[in-house]
């Protein structure tokens, strides 16, 4: 007996949840994947039907003029006889008796439903003395279909669609492109921020890791303590590191103590130091109305009256004009006083 329960109780064992939901999820997936396909594959089908159906009633159609039977064409294809079903989503959509049922005139078969359909419309003119086929193709997946029946014409949504199909693609390409640079800088063995075209991601020789703790981890791992320790008393001093630190197998760059992504890193924030600090020394000029020539690392501006000029023609050209006044000399003329009238009068 309690053999025979041992055996239940191993027969009763079933999947656990987790099992379950990793299953469902590759079903999903997998689904996704297929749907398209198999949806497109059903509808060529469809279209192949259709073909077949207007070829038999084109047969039809030529047998009975032939025998003289229909000369207007007023003839109803048995394949098209009302009420029989019709390939997929398809209508007939050609020319009619005054009952409203088709005739051999000008056959056509076409989906009315959807400006995108992948199912072809087909159309047969029988009203010459031949027959003419032709197509219309309303999405680009039915241009073959298309094009295999007759002179094959484009309408519908089918440019839109190739419009939509040629910036997906481009997307997609944008996207590959992104993720194989990012997989040729990690084969490279980098190491450090990559942020390029978007992303955050963090690695140490070629190594992705979750954040900038795991990297400063897997540092401290390789390395080992003492070469970190070293960097870090160089990175804050005093003084502050700056510039390329290549010891006990690191190989940083540091910009006024803060660690950059390599020389273009150091260059750019070196760059935007001096000019920040260029910046600041022309506003503190113009706050105080200072005048004259502001000079700094590689830039020059001029200040006047609180005012900022890139040249200095604008800053001359904005400054007033001195007033030159020249001293005007008087000379006082001696006078003589005659001795007739008791009046002074101008020497001669």
């Amino acid at each position: 007996m309690k053999h025979l329960k041992l055996i239940n109780s191993n027969a009763v064992k079933g999947y656990t949840v987790l099992e379950l939901s990793v299953a469902a999820a590759i079903m999903v997936s997998l689904s996704a994947i297929a749907t398209p396909s198999v949806l497109k594959f059903m509808q060529d089908g469809q279209v192949d039907e259709a073909k077949t159906l207007l070829n038999t009633a084109i047969a039809e159609c030529l047998s009975k003029k032939n025998q003289g039977i229909t000369s207007g064409n007023e003839y109803t294809p048995e394949s098209l006889t009302p009420g029989k079903p019709l390939p997929g989503k398809y209508t007939y959509n050609g020319s009619k008796n005054a009952n409203n049922t088709p005739n051999c005139s000008f056959l056509q078969l076409e989906d009315t439903t959807d400006a995108g359909s992948r199912l072809t419309t087909l159309i047969a003119d029988l009203s010459g003395t031949s027959v003419v086929k032709s197509a219309v193709a309303k999405h680009p997946d039915s241009k073959p279909g298309c094009e295999s029946w007759g002179s094959c014409l484009e309408g519908g949504d089918i440019a839109r669609l190739r419009e939509e199909a040629a910036a997906k693609a481009a997307e997609q390409a944008r996207l590959a492109k992104i993720e194989q640079d990012y997989s040729d800088w990690l084969k490279a063995g980098k190491s450090g921020h990559y942020t390029a075209d978007g992303k955050d991601k963090w690695a140490f020789q070629g190594r992705e890791v979750s954040d900038e703790a795991a990297y400063t981890k897997a540092q401290t791992d390789y390395y080992g303590k003492v070469a970190m320790d070293n960097y870090k008393k160089w990175l804050t001093g005093p003084p502050v590191g700056d510039g390329q630190y290549q010891k006990e197998g690191l190989d940083k760059w540091v910009f006024r103590g803060t660690e950059v992504n390599g020389e273009a890193g150091y260059n750019t924030a070196k760059y935007n130091y001096e000019l920040a600090q260029f910046n600041a020394a022309v506003q503190a000029k113009v706050d105080s109305k200072a005048d004259g020539l502001v000079s700094g690392y590689q830039w020059q501006k001029w200040t006047y009256n609180g005012q900022v000029f890139d040249t200095e023609a604008a800053y001359t050209a904005a400054k007033p004009v001195p007033v030159v006044v020249t001293p005007v000399t008087v000379v006082a003329k001696p006078y003589c006083k005659f001795a007739d009238w008791g009046f002074p009068e101008w020497c001669p």
